[in-house]
């Protein structure tokens, strides 16, 4: 004997079905979002000397934080994307001798932070100072959600890349992620702060590189003006 089963079915409209997947996709980007922007060629910026500049340590990190910069400088320092990398040790070394451009320093931070914009001329002291033509700025900020936060702290980190002279962004990656409950806890804190500090640079050594297609039309140059891959570690 041969059973037929008939399953009687409303087929989803196009407006359900949407509807459908941007809620599973708000749902799993409710608590994390990751984004990048970056320039359309990338290989001019290869390899050039940077100064790793941070932010003040955020309240409830003060204790994790020098770890947690120490372990970033480190990793920065492995990538072949970048050149020599001047660390905030290396900074203070440079600055205690300069009362004057420390000050700057810190002003330029500050308005770098608070407005985005880069003061061009405190920017050159600095580049000839630290010997570095880009700066790579890691901002953590942590605040209070908005009323349609499920949680009443967030952290937003970002990683940009700055051309020291121009005040260009050359590459960011961001980061947004709201803290649950049991993430609050002082271990689970300062562990949370780790991990995503440490995926924030992954993303930015899997993005700041030069795409195939980016080399390919490079190998179409004449040998004389080519760029070899191996002169700027890639």
């Amino acid at each position: 004997m041969k059973l037929e089963f008939i399953i009687n079915y409303k087929p989803f409209s196009l407006p359900v079905l949407l509807a459908y997947f941007i809620g599973i996709q708000s749902f799993l980007s409710a608590c994390k979002t990751i984004d990048i922007k970056d320039r359309a060629d990338l290989l001019p910026y290869m390899q050039k000397p940077v100064a790793f500049l941070t932010v003040k340590s955020p309240k409830n990190l003060e204790t994790v934080w020098p770890q947690m910069i120490e372990l970033i400088e480190q990793r920065l320092r492995e990538l072949p994307s970048l050149g020599k990398v001047t660390g905030i040790k290396e900074q203070k070394r440079k600055f205690a001798n300069n009362p004057k451009l420390r000050s700057h320093f810190r002003t330029y931070l500050s308005t770098l932070i608070l407005t985005g914009i880069s003061d061009k001329d405190i920017a050159s002291k600095l580049e000839k100072e630290l010997q570095s033509s880009f700066f790579l700025l890691l901002d953590f900020a942590s605040f209070p959600c908005t009323k349609d936060c499920s949680s009443n702290e967030q952290w937003v980190i970002r990683l940009k890349l700055i051309e020291a002279h121009s005040g260009n962004l050359i590459f960011r990656v961001r980061k947004q992620y709201v803290l649950a409950e049991d993430e609050k806890t002082s271990e689970s804190y300062n562990a949370l702060a780790v991990k995503l500090t440490t995926e924030i640079v992954d993303e930015f050594a899997a993005g700041f590189i030069v795409p195939w297609h980016r080399w390919r039309y490079e190998h179409l140059q004449p040998a004389s003006a080519r760029i070899n891959r191996a002169e700027i570690g890639i």
